[in-house]
């Protein structure tokens, strides 16, 4: 069996892959620990590092108002 990719992943990747660096050790995390869409179009995101236990929140828009 052989595995194919939806998309070009030399092109798709980045250094950072868009993803948030703890604020205290600077670790890049890959997944929130919750997400949370709200109706005014945000997503709050809370993040827990893996290598210091820092717990952080962000939001972001998708549209705007």
């Amino acid at each position: 069996m052989s595995i194919q990719f939806a998309c070009d992943t030399a092109k798709a990747a980045t250094p950072d892959m868009r993803r948030p660096k703890c604020p205290r050790c600077g670790s890049m995390l890959l997944i929130a620990e919750e997400s949370v869409f709200n109706l005014n179009g945000r997503i709050h995101n809370v993040w827990s590092c893996d290598e210091c236990a820092h717990e952080f929140a962000t939001s972001i828009a998708l549209w705007s108002h």
